[in-house]
């Protein structure tokens, strides 16, 4: 070979060295700005909420079998986009995409708390400091936080609809009991109810029940609770309380 081929092809590898650093330069950059816009890092709860209720969030969050949260970065993300683009190629393909969850548990319910925390610091999510704050706040609390830190931040601090902050303000407010005397069946309701604040149970209970069977649904695929438990759960009545009487009529 001669000496102007290989200083040809040195040039080469070092240009593809160089090109193949730069996503990784920009999105480490981007993550070191997105926490300094995001401001203090968020504090777990350390308030144990009720076992029941953190079975329904984790599966809320679509947690599967997962004892933990797996930190994001580049190898998770690939595994996790591929096998859920993967997934039509099987015989039943909604399966496959459960089975996917173990690669990133949960990570719309950490995107929440993300969320949440850019709120309290009065960052705005729609910018773009908001989205690098988000992203990099998000990054940080899968690799930080504990699963038991995730799911009792996520009962204390959530909103859970017709502005119940928390699952004791929820329990109490759906169902007149507290936190921790809430049955299978109406701690699944609660759960479903995470950031969900357009169903309103007593407008539309047939959606209220559709969303608190898919999570009870859940919550048996995680045996979470068992096969007795699930069906006497499905069977139950929606239960809540009547109307509060400063909500507004239910609109035809």
């Amino acid at each position: 070979m001669r000496l102007e081929e290989r200083r040809l092809g040195k040039w080469v590898l070092v240009a593809g060295a160089i090109a193949g650093l730069i996503p990784v330069i920009y999105l480490s950059s981007l993550f070191v700005w997105g926490t300094w816009v995001a401001g203090p890092r968020p504090v777990p709860e350390t308030r144990p909420a009720p076992a029941l209720l953190k079975a329904a969030l984790w599966a809320r969050a679509d947690g599967g079998h997962a004892t933990e949260l797996r930190p994001i970065n580049p190898v998770t993300i690939v595994q996790h986009v591929a096998c859920t683009e993967l997934a039509d190629w099987y015989d039943d393909p909604q399966a496959r995409r459960r089975e996917c969850r173990k690669y990133l548990p949960a990570l719309a319910g950490v995107e929440y708390l993300a969320t949440l925390h850019l709120k309290d610091q009065q960052v705005e999510r729609a910018s773009f400091a908001g989205g690098a704050g988000g992203m990099a706040t998000t990054v940080w609390l899968s690799r930080s936080w504990t699963r038991e830190n995730f799911l009792n931040t996520l009962a204390a601090r959530a909103d859970f609809g017709f502005g119940y902050l928390g699952v004791d303000a929820a329990a109490r407010g759906y169902f007149g009991k507290p936190a921790d005397r809430l049955a299978p069946h109406e701690a699944a309701m609660i759960a479903g109810f995470t950031a969900e604040t357009y169903i309103d149970p007593w407008c539309w209970p047939g959606r209220a029940t559709e969303l608190r069977d898919r999570i009870l649904t859940r919550m048996r695929e995680n045996d979470a609770i068992d096969e007795p438990a699930y069906r006497e759960a499905l069977a139950a009545p929606l239960g809540v309380v009547p109307r509060p009487g400063d909500r507004p009529p239910c609109s035809s």
